[in-house]
Formats: C-alpha cells, structure tokens, sequence
C-alpha cells in the first residue's frame, strides 16, 4: 500500500522540475548555403532579434558579387534548443540549379542542430529542382 500511494504521488502532484530552453544569441550569426560557401571563407549573415517568449525574427543573406548567387530568409523561428521551428520565405539562386531559377521556400520549415555541431540545418533539403540538395545553416 505504501509503494501505492507513492507511485500514485508521482502521477496527481505536480512537478514543475521543467528544463529549460537556452535563448538564443541575438545579433549577427553567419549565414550560408553551400554552393557559395564551397572552399571560400565568405558566410552571409542573418540578424536575430527577440519578438516574444523563445521566439526570434531572422533576416539576412548570403551573396557571391561575382556570380550573383545568393540565398536569404526573413521570418521567425520558435527556439525550442536545438531545433527551430521557422516560419517565413527562403529564396536561393544558384546558377546550377533548378535551371539558374530562384528556387523560393515559403512557409513552416525545420532547422535542426544535430550531434555536436555549432549550427542549425535546414532539414527540407531538396531544392525546387527535386533533384540538388541545399545545406542551408544558421550558425550559432
């Protein structure tokens, strides 16, 4: 009976032992897609400002001034650790994809930072092309 009660402690008081979301960084964080980031050291930056409770605005870009290949996003993203959930427009230009087209991502989309790595991937990686995979990643 003792083991009882206590098992049934567990399940009716409750327990505010919740753990924590770390915030995000606000400011500048580096920004890129890979096909202008291959073998250069020139990341794109994205502003991150705070607009409510663990949730952020994202603007930025990356550009090639050479090429005039570029990807950006504006929108904002719910901070839930290592995964943001983000909701706004990606646009992506790359000469050799989707026909040197902008490829445009609108809507609810996924970043995710896995293992031990310091930035958030795009999880929806096919591009408009259906066939070119796009890292894109906000750095931490």
């Amino acid at each position: 009976m003792k083991y009882m009660l206590m098992m049934a402690s567990l399940f009716l008081i409750p327990h505010h032992a919740q753990s924590q979301v770390e915030p995000v960084r606000t400011g500048w964080h580096p920004f890129t897609i890979q096909w202008i980031s291959f073998n250069k050291n020139t990341p794109g930056k994205v502003n991150i400002k705070p607009v409510g409770k663990d949730e952020y605005s994202i603007e930025g870009a990356q550009r090639d001034p050479n090429t005039l290949e570029y990807v950006t996003i504006k929108g904002t993203f719910l901070n839930q650790g290592r995964t943001l959930k983000f909701n706004g427009k990606i646009v992506s230009k790359i000469d050799s994809n989707n026909n040197g087209q902008p490829c445009e991502l609108t809507g609810l989309f996924i970043f995710k930072a896995s293992g031990v790595r310091k930035y958030w991937r795009l999880q929806q990686m096919l591009n408009c092309d259906g066939e070119t995979t796009d890292y894109i990643d906000i750095f931490f």
